[in-house]
């Protein structure tokens, strides 16, 4: 059934309209990008490359995504939800997530060669990784994370949100023609980046921290090889750590989550308990 809000109704809360969602935004964001790339020869003239295959179909699905989000009644819960750094128990440990990825982010953009980038290179790379940031975390963190949340525990919504994050890539890395191998590698350290997005939004309250973190990292490691044909700079031993700590910090993050999802179904059947009729 839908709710009233308004003159408007809302859009049920269900798992398979947000698995839709994110479906059309990955069928648009790698299998028509790379139509478009390909249409306008991407490999020779990196800035159509990314004006075509990124820009055109990434920007539509924002538009769509926002239009969803405002006329599902979703919109408060996609963009807003209480800090856990401010919440019971108060768990400021979070915000290490959000500022170590900052951290790691400048780490990257340090290695940049600037003065091999073009100006033009540089403005369109780094406005389509920030609409990427944009899309990728509406739907997976924004629209996912609201669906899942109607029916299911904050565990089941880290554990699928994160995951389907990670396999949402799998279809670039076919097209690239990656081994099978390292596609599951990829998807579990995707797995693992799109834990710590979800820690950046519930840590902060708001779905912005994750999509500025998400935009700035990739805007840094494409700016790397941009309109280049040599690999990035080697990072340093620093970034290495910091990548270990973040490794570690998703797990810690998981293990808080499903302590949290354990102390909520406790309340809950304590709450029963007393209302129960003797």
């Amino acid at each position: 059934m839908t709710t009233d809000i308004g003159r408007r109704r809302e859009v049920p809360r269900l798992f398979w309209i947000a698995l839709v969602a994110c479906a059309v935004y990955v069928v648009m964001a790698a299998g028509l990008g790379n139509l478009l790339s390909a249409a306008v020869d991407g490999e020779n003239h990196p800035i159509a490359d990314w004006l075509a295959g990124t820009w055109i179909p990434v920007g539509i699905m924002i538009i769509v995504g926002l239009y969803f989000a405002r006329r599902s009644g979703w919109w408060k819960d996609i963009w807003h939800e209480r800090p856990v750094a401010v919440g019971r128990p108060r768990r400021w440990w979070w915000l290490a997530a959000p500022l170590l990825s900052l951290v790691s982010t400048v780490i990257l953009f340090s290695l940049v060669p600037w003065s091999e980038a073009s100006a033009g290179i540089i403005v369109v790379v780094l406005i389509g990784a920030l609409g990427v940031g944009v899309g990728e975390e509406l739907y997976f963190r924004g629209i996912l994370v609201t669906a899942l949340r109607a029916h299911h525990s904050e565990f089941v919504v880290l554990i699928v949100s994160s995951v389907m994050f990670g396999l949402a890539h799998v279809v670039g890395y076919l097209i690239a023609g990656l081994p099978l191998g390292l596609i599951l590698f990829q998807v579990a350290f995707i797995s693992m980046d799109g834990a710590l997005y979800y820690a950046a939004r519930r840590a902060t309250g708001r779905l912005w921290a994750p999509m500025l973190l998400h935009g700035l990292n990739d805007a840094a490691l494409f700016l790397q090889t941009a309109g280049r044909n040599h690999e990035g700079a080697e990072p340093p031993a620093t970034t290495g750590v910091i990548e270990i700590v973040l490794i570690a910090l998703s797990v810690a993050i998981a293990i808080s989550v499903l302590r949290e999802t354990l102390r909520d179904r406790r309340e809950r059947r304590a709450t029963a308990d007393t209302v129960e009729p003797r």
